[in-house]
């Protein structure tokens, strides 16, 4: 019983192949010109024009001029034969080659519904070639867009640009012009453009079958609190519209701020004195902000030092008093000077210019005295000793 299962099977196999191999041997001897085109026999609206793409094949023959003609042409209609969009009448094919191109069909008066009949003939030296075509006019498939996000859920902070790529398709059964737009929460900006470029777009032509994929941008206002927020992204034509839903999952930042006790930004010190300055660090991020250093941008020879100098966490809204121990040079001379302070944690820093006046010693300034006192009773001394020579 299995051996005789095994010799059908075996002359099944044979059978197939001895049939492949006399349809290849069949297409390989035959020789002439021949026209083909994806789908003779379709569908089409009332009053809809219908372009064909076909094929002029050369199967064998010698290098020819081929021409072409719809005959007859149905009442009611024109056809047009289309070439790189010029109108044309004949193409040249070279020996086992091909040409394209289109037929273009339009109704140009009054087309009752039903089947009609278009014979697109190619005529060479030596032999001439038939393709019907067959068009049914009726109700043609009405208009549908999908859409589909490659990914519906991103996660990022507010400084994120978040990128959604979206596939655009008519599934339809007419060309037609979509327009595209997106709604999302307040302050949010959204922009959409091209999937490889900058050029942003509001409508573009989409055929039947194909599919647009377009970048969907979003970005979040300063300061945006950590959460999820929707995006609504709507694809329409004149008759018909698709939507999706995107999700944008902000993580959220802190954002530090450093300034002095009710926001001044200057002190007075004394050279080589050291002055306290309170500063008050604040987190108006949406997240905690972790390891906080504080560090400073000095002149030369000056100190500053931090008391803390780390934070080791600092929550959403919350303050901190600080301060910064300024000493100036021991040589510093009288004016003012910029300091810059820093705080810095993970992802953010801030930093604030103050700016400090230098006052020299009371000490330094008796000593100056008496240096000028002395420099006088000498220069006293020495009129009177020469002028009486």
């Amino acid at each position: 019983m299995r051996v005789g299962m095994h010799a059908l099977a075996l002359a099944l196999l044979l059978g197939l192949a001895h049939a492949t191999a006399a349809e290849t041997s069949a297409n390989a001897n035959y020789k002439g010109i021949w026209v083909s085109t994806p789908y003779p026999s379709f569908d089409a609206g009332a009053g809809e024009t219908v372009t064909l793409d076909l094929t002029v094949h050369n199967a064998g023959r010698p290098p020819q001029r081929v021409a072409l003609a719809v005959d007859p042409v149905p009442q009611g209609w024109s056809a047009v034969f289309l070439g790189e969009g010029k109108r044309v009448q004949s193409v040249f094919v070279a020996p086992g080659d091909k040409a394209t191109v289109k037929l273009r069909l339009e109704p140009s008066g009054d087309v009752t519904d039903g089947a009609h009949r278009f014979d697109v003939t190619a005529s060479a030296a030596e032999t001439r070639f038939t393709l019907p075509i067959e068009l049914t006019i009726g109700a043609s498939l009405p208009p549908k867009l999908t859409l589909k996000p490659e990914l519906p859920a991103l996660r990022g902070s507010p400084n994120t640009e978040f990128d959604y790529k979206v596939a655009i398709r008519n599934d339809g059964g007419d060309d037609a012009t979509v327009r595209v737009d997106a709604a999302a929460p307040q302050g949010f900006r959204v922009k959409i453009t091209e999937q490889y470029g900058s050029q942003e777009l509001t409508s573009f032509p989409l055929k039947v079958g194909e599919t647009r994929t377009v970048s969907v941008k979003v970005t979040p206002p300063f300061g945006a609190k950590q959460g999820s927020y929707p995006i609504a992204v709507r694809a329409a034509t004149g008759r018909t519209e698709a939507r999706t839903e995107l999700a944008m999952e902000v993580s959220g930042a802190p954002r530090l701020e450093l300034r002095g006790r009710n926001d001044l930004l200057s002190a007075a010190a004394e050279a080589g004195e050291e002055t306290p300055i309170e500063l008050v660090l604040a987190n108006r991020g949406s997240a905690p902000a972790h390891a906080i250093k504080l560090d400073a941008t000095t002149p030369s020879g000056w100190k500053v030092t931090f008391q803390p100098e780390r934070l080791d966490t600092l929550a959403p809204e919350a303050t901190e008093t600080v301060k910064a121990l300024v000493v100036p040079a021991d040589k510093a001379i009288a004016g003012d000077y910029m300091l810059t302070l820093r705080a810095v944690t993970e992802g953010t820093n801030e930093s604030s210019d103050f700016r400090i006046t230098v006052r020299t010693s009371t000490l330094w300034g008796v000593v100056g005295v008496l240096v000028i006192a002395a420099a006088l009773v000498v220069l006293v001394a020495a009129m009177l000793r020469y002028g009486r020579r």
